[in-house]
């Protein structure tokens, strides 16, 4: 009797199943059972695309298939196919069958209907997955709260990235394609677990982050607001890949596979559907391994989204994507030093977070003048990260939304993952503090309140885009200080990036134009007129340094931020010839002078030849 009354005390501990109808079929999860019988369901791998396999890897996603019975949706699903060194949380399970999403929602919102979250990863486009989050962390920091929590797959590296330039065949960004169609599942399917389709927010963390912003602020996925309606983005880079490096590495990756034995010269009438199909044949592990391969040997990677489709033109403006955005209540956070804890650097220019004409030679330009103030600068992905903040909350606000602005300055030091324990719980520092658990206790409570009302905290102001304001979340008990409101979010980054860097950019352009006059430069017409970036960004263009890949870079101090520079950056002498030009020659009266006696040269000698070849077709006289 004893043994039967300890079974039945226990029992509510036991998880249970639960099954739930959608569009395709019945679905059953696991429960973990409540004494409030506000019971939480947790349904893991439920397809929201079919399996990307065979002739549909490298093809943008397809709504999934219906079935009869009940899918077992107790376990997670494999991530999707990542294999790098660069990650300090590598998946133990991986495949290319990965576009699954999982949901979590309760027994009250099954009956009354709750917000949503539909959260996307971060890990730049190459690492992490929708499968490594704590179950009972989002239970008790969302669920609990009425807030369903969602977090679907999108295909990572060049399973995502792969892209030859426009053609029928491949289109460009498969992965946000991938996101996309998760929205979308979301969007018709979410109120069969429960979930409130008028409140939904896409929240996203570092490069999902920026995956985020391109699916808000895009006039062309959901211009009317109905799949999503409001954002919170935490620490997003804002790069954006360059055209040019994106096609250069899928050829170079398909040379190395044995699927482009063409020259260089010939890639721009390469029959991609050759390449494609053959690629399709190759084990995907086989593929994983050389994607592996080009990043720890040729220091090349797949880890971007370039502008263009499904969420703007082909090498558009992020300008043009700020202003034209349809408005939406929006978060926007990020941290006091983000990548201090870098330790290696690419040896390449990976993007680029403004509409700078000559986005190369201002990194380059940039990370010499870093080097000259190695003691009070922050780097350029920091940097990126910050201004991509301002930006694009401006623009927001600007729209007409509201728009809450924060960073996080938590002692003893905020960086680019420090804010994952609050609000995904990983990330937690071994040596944790008594001040970080009181900010624990009302981080991602700010979040619910936001998901839940629109607003996350009613002391909290939306943020006026003539003064910045923004939110210091910081907790300080020995000095008895809180939270606190501030002006001028990263002035000093705002004005040197919008006003030295962006004459720099000025300066180069005017020496290209120069050049062109002189004939030195022949295709940059031709490359605006097919809408590309004004120069190259091929991979030989991106090589910085003669290190390898994982050349070790010093720690630095700053006093915008504290982040890892590299120790050495070399530069041939052409370029540093060619960056004085464009800094010290354009002020000078001379240059102008020489320029305009060139100019009068050429028109002449055209001139000249014009009257001769008339002379030369005047009759004789007779």
């Amino acid at each position: 009797m004893f043994v039967l009354l300890l079974v039945f005390c226990v029992l509510p501990q036991v998880p249970g199943l639960k099954v739930v109808q959608t569009s395709y079929g019945r679905v059953r999860g696991i429960t973990e059972w409540s004494y409030d019988k506000n019971h939480k369901y947790i349904f893991k791998s439920v397809p929201f695309a079919k399996p990307p396999l065979g002739n549909l890897r490298f093809a943008p996603p397809q709504k999934p298939e219906s079935w009869s019975g009940i899918l077992d949706a107790s376990k997670y699903s494999a991530a999707c196919m990542s294999n790098s060194t660069q990650t300090s949380t590598p998946q133990s399970y991986v495949s290319e069958d990965c576009l699954y999403i999982n949901i979590f929602t309760s027994e009250k919102c099954l009956k009354n209907k709750c917000p949503v979250i539909v959260y996307f990863h971060g890990g730049a486009f190459n690492l992490d997955s929708a499968t490594m989050f704590p179950d009972k962390f989002i239970l008790d920091r969302y669920v609990t709260e009425d807030v369903i929590f969602a977090i679907p797959a999108f295909r990572l590296g060049v399973f995502g990235q792969l892209y030859f330039g426009p053609s029928a065949v491949l289109t460009e960004n498969l992965l946000m394609f991938d996101a996309v169609q998760a929205i979308s599942y979301v969007h018709n399917e979410i109120s069969n677990f429960g979930g409130d389709v008028n409140q939904v927010t896409v929240m996203g963390h570092s490069s999902g982050g920026t995956l985020v912003d391109a699916l808000g602020f895009s006039k062309l996925i959901d211009p009317e607001v109905k799949m999503f309606q409001q954002m919170i983005v935490l620490s997003a880079p804002g790069m954006f890949g360059f055209y040019d490096l994106v096609v250069e590495n899928s050829f170079v990756f398909a040379e190395k596979l044995g699927c482009y034995t063409g020259a260089k010269v010939d890639r721009p009438n390469a029959n991609i559907a050759e390449i494609v199909n053959c690629l399709r044949k190759i084990d995907g592990h086989e593929i994983l391994r050389m994607q592996r391969q080009m990043e720890e040997v040729d220091g090349l990677n797949f880890r971007s989204i370039i502008r263009g489709a499904p969420f703007m033109e082909l090498n558009g403006k992020l300008a043009d994507l700020k202003k034209e955005t349809s408005p939406r209540n929006l978060v926007y956070g990020t941290t006091e030093h983000e990548f201090r804890t870098i330790k290696y650097r690419n040896p390449y220019i990976s993007g680029c977070f403004l509409d700078f004409e000559n986005p190369v030679a201002v990194s380059r330009h940039f990370d010499d003048m870093l080097m000259d103030h190695i003691d009070d600068w922050i780097n350029g992905d920091t940097a990126g990260i910050f201004v991509s903040a301002a930006t694009y909350a401006a623009a927001m606000s600007n729209a007409g939304a509201n728009v809450y602005l924060f960073e996080t300055r938590q002692k003893p030091y905020s960086f680019h993952v420090s804010d994952m324990q609050y609000f995904i719980g990983i990330h937690r520092e071994v040596w944790h503090f008594k001040d970080m658990d009181i900010l624990d206790t009302f981080y991602s409570k700010m979040l619910v309140n936001f998901t839940k009302t629109g607003v996350p905290s009613p002391k909290w102001p939306v943020l006026d885009p003539t003064k910045m304001n923004y939110l210091e979340l910081k907790v300080d008990t020995k000095n008895k200080s809180g939270p606190v409101m501030l002006d001028g979010f990263h002035d000093q980054e705002m004005e040197f990036w919008f006003g030295e860097m962006t004459e720099f950019d000025k300066n180069v352009t005017k020496i290209v134009i120069i050049n062109v006059c002189i004939g030195l430069t022949r295709n940059s017409f031709q490359r605006k007129a097919q809408g590309l970036q004004p120069e190259s960004h091929e991979v030989s263009s991106q090589l910085q340094t003669e290190e390898s890949p994982q050349s070790p870079i010093l720690p630095v101090t700053s006093a915008f931020g504290e982040n890892t520079l590299p120790s050495k950056i070399t530069t041939v002498q052409t370029e540093k010839e060619y960056k004085k030009t464009a800094g010290s020659i354009l002020s000078q009266w001379w240059f102008y002078l020489v320029v305009a006696l060139v100019v009068m040269i050429i028109v002449l000698v055209i001139i000249s030849l014009v009257r001769s070849k008339r002379e030369e077709e005047t009759p004789l006289l007779r």
